[in-house]
């Protein structure tokens, strides 16, 4: 008969007892948590990483749909300028010598504003909502205004020169008609030959994966054809 080759343990020397049944050293601890707070660091770094990317793309998202919102409203308003059916809401016809016969529409246009009206409602004047309108820059923000009623705003985050409106005449190809003076401005009868506006705004917000530098940017540019001038504005 056989006998097993695993050893009993009552007869093992005590040294060899005790040297199989002794725990984890204070070493294999120490190296145990050290190991787990730098796996812990990692993950939390990644997490917090991906967090603040997650931040910037809504912020930028945002942004991106707030000066998309704004050439929107921009582009379906002044498409209508000029707009008068009824013959007697704008009134009376520039004179000329440039653009003779052309309703007076445009009130203000200058590199960073623009007033404009129509007859939305055909009732025979511009009193009433939407019909006198005017886009311009305050401070930092893109203001919209109706008539005397308080302005809102649309677009923050608005620098010096982050709103600019070039104008165009109907020319073939269309010229650019230059604002002139301090502050520079369109004269009554330059206004009269606008028959295309086009429309930059840049818009700068905070940054959050690194809050005060590498501001997140949003450009839009858009250009309109005023469907009252653009096709019979021809003389220039």
């Amino acid at each position: 008969m056989q006998h097993s080759a695993v050893p009993d343990v009552l007869t093992m020397p005590v040294v060899d007892r005790r040297r199989r049944s002794r725990g984890i050293s204070l070493i294999e601890v120490l190296a145990a948590a050290t190991i787990s707070l730098i796996v812990l660091a990692v993950s939390t770094s990644f997490f917090v990483s991906q967090q603040r990317m997650l931040l910037v793309q809504s912020a930028y998202a945002a942004s991106q749909n707030v000066t998309r919102t704004f050439t929107d409203l921009f582009g379906r308003e002044i498409r209508m300028a000029s707009y008068d059916p009824t013959g007697t809401a704008i009134t009376p016809a520039s004179p000329g010598p440039t653009c003779p016969g052309v309703k007076p529409g445009i009130t203000e246009a200058t590199p960073s504003s623009l007033r404009f009206l129509q007859d939305l409602n055909a009732d025979g004047d511009t009193a009433d909502a939407n019909e006198n309108v005017r886009y311009y820059l305050s401070a930092a923000t893109v203001m919209r205004q109706d008539g005397n009623a308080t302005a809102l705003a649309l677009v923050d985050g608005v620098p010096s020169g982050g709103l600019t409106f070039t104008y165009y005449n109907g020319a073939n190809p269309p010229g650019v008609i230059a604002p002139s003076g301090t502050p520079p401005v369109l004269g009554a009868d330059q206004r009269a030959c606008i028959a295309k506006v086009r429309v930059q705004v840049t818009a700068q917000l905070m940054n959050p994966q690194f809050y005060n530098i590498n501001p997140l940017v949003s450009a839009t540019d858009m250009e309109v054809a005023i469907r009252n001038r653009s096709l019979t504005n021809t003389a220039y």
